[in-house]
């Protein structure tokens, strides 16, 4: 064999070595969100005395770092929160249940926060509503209080396609009112700042995952839903920090206090 052909060979090798490790980075870039998914400071948190929140859902939790976020918007307005999320790519509450229960059984956490999968409210309703009373009634006993989270899952053209979330929105307002449980309206309020931001941009391109200010977005609306809290200062990290920040917020509050007067 001559040492052109095993240059030439060494070359191709090269050639795909580098298209490869491109191929990687962008994936990483693309679902980060999925590759760094934050679990939780829960284990290692010495306050005792800081809510503690269990989330349990799939990438409209942890794309953007909601739980994250919500930390950091809680702490720069006086209140501690530690969490755990457990929520699976992709996954529903049917497929998450016996997990969700053994955590919720191990743990004495003050809030358990359920957002289940997009298709659900739309292909099995009946065993959306199950799996939430189930959840709800095992957060309960624990001492926990339920949260319903009604993610702003379905877009078009980088908007909130408002048809389509109407629907699931319903059947999460059923199951908050059968349950006793709070409602996180978040999809609303999406709906609420791309009428009064134009402009604005939640989404993941090409996505309908929220980007780090869409998720910013929806911790501010958990933020004044559990805590009453409106954001008036951007905290200075693990936080969106965009120049549309301070106006996302007070998008989250505004739509948050017209959820209660409705």
């Amino acid at each position: 064999m001559s040492t052109k052909t095993l240059s030439t060979r060494s070359k191709v090798l090269l050639v795909c070595l580098a298209v490869a490790l491109l191929v990687t980075a962008a994936l990483v870039v693309r679902y980060r969100d999925v590759v760094f998914h934050d679990r939780g400071d829960i284990d290692s948190a010495g306050n005792q005395s800081a809510i503690s929140i269990l989330f349990i859902g799939n990438s409209m939790v942890f794309y953007g770092n909601v739980p994250g976020q919500l930390q950091a918007i809680a702490q720069e307005n006086g209140v501690a929160i530690t969490y755990k999320d457990i929520s699976q790519n992709g996954a529903s509450l049917s497929e998450q249940r016996d997990n969700a229960i053994r955590e919720i059984k191990a743990r004495n956490y003050d809030y358990v926060v359920l957002q289940d999968h997009a298709a659900r409210p739309f292909n099995d309703v009946e065993g959306f509503l199950y799996d939430i009373q189930l959840l709800c009634e095992e957060a309960r006993a624990s001492g926990a209080i339920p949260v319903l989270y009604d993610p702003p899952w379905a877009s078009v053209d980088g908007h909130p396609d408002e048809e389509r979330l109407s629907v699931s929105t319903a059947l999460y307002q059923q199951a908050a009112a059968e349950n006793d449980a709070i409602l996180v309206r978040a999809a609303d309020a999406w709906v609420y700042a791309y009428q009064e931001l134009p402009g604005i941009s939640l989404y993941k391109r090409f996505d309908f995952h929220a980007n780090e200010a869409g998720a910013y977005l929806t911790a501010c609306v958990f933020a004044a839903t559990l805590f009453e809290i409106q954001v008036q200062s951007v905290p200075a990290q693990k936080c969106y920090r965009g120049s549309d920040a301070l106006n996302l917020a007070q998008a989250a509050w505004e739509s948050t206090q017209l959820q209660l007067e409705h």
